[in-house]
């Protein structure tokens, strides 16, 4: 598959450590060589800065979407934005659901409770059918997602979730994997489909 937008979700935090801003931005950079847009909910601090400015530094494309109130919140100088790179939502849900609507896949880097938000709303809404399954992976940097992997594997052998409800979401530890991880999930889904 082709991917020409792919969606991130990412702690905008100022106050996150240093160890995860390389890989995010990293990740930025392989979006904007691969020639694709990266879809995020605005912010220029944080990882999610990390990863616009990777996306800068290879002359990439990006929108964000986002609220009013969210880009006063996140985002220190809109001027680094350039003409038709923001778009602005009614709230969060609304938000959410254009990005998840506009992109081809979805990476969740390290964050906090809006991350985890973004992360288990895109989940939820293909586990009812409103939105149709792409693949979701977990920037698993320096083992940030490991506890959450631990969790999903509990949920799975509990019941809590089926096979078919996780089939689109993985894990990765290194940045130069994300291509590699991203096709295996869409091979995946695309076999799930003819059975």
């Amino acid at each position: 598959m082709k991917y020409k937008k792919i969606a991130v979700f990412s702690g905008a935090s100022k106050n996150i450590i240093p160890l995860y801003q390389e890989p995010m931005r990293q990740i930025g950079e392989l979006l904007a060589k691969n020639k694709i847009t990266m879809i995020f909910g605005i912010g220029d601090n944080g990882l999610m800065g990390s990863s616009f400015q990777g996306v800068r530094n290879k002359n990439g494309k990006v929108l964000g979407i986002t609220t009013k109130h969210l880009l006063e919140l996140q985002c220190s100088d809109p001027s680094v934005f350039k003409k038709g790179e923001i778009e602005l939502a009614t709230d969060l849900s609304d938000r959410k659901y254009r990005m998840f609507e506009k992109c081809d896949a979805v990476l969740v880097g390290p964050g906090g409770w809006g991350t985890l938000d973004e992360a288990a709303e895109f989940a939820t809404l293909v586990q009812v059918g409103e939105i149709k399954k792409k693949p979701m992976v977990f920037l698993n940097f320096s083992n940030f997602w490991g506890p959450f992997k631990t969790l999903i594997f509990n949920m799975l052998q509990d019941g809590m979730l089926s096979q078919n409800k996780v089939d689109f979401i993985d894990f990765i530890d290194n940045p130069e994997d994300v291509f590699t991880v991203l096709e295996k999930v869409q091979s995946r889904l695309n076999l799930r489909s003819f059975e």
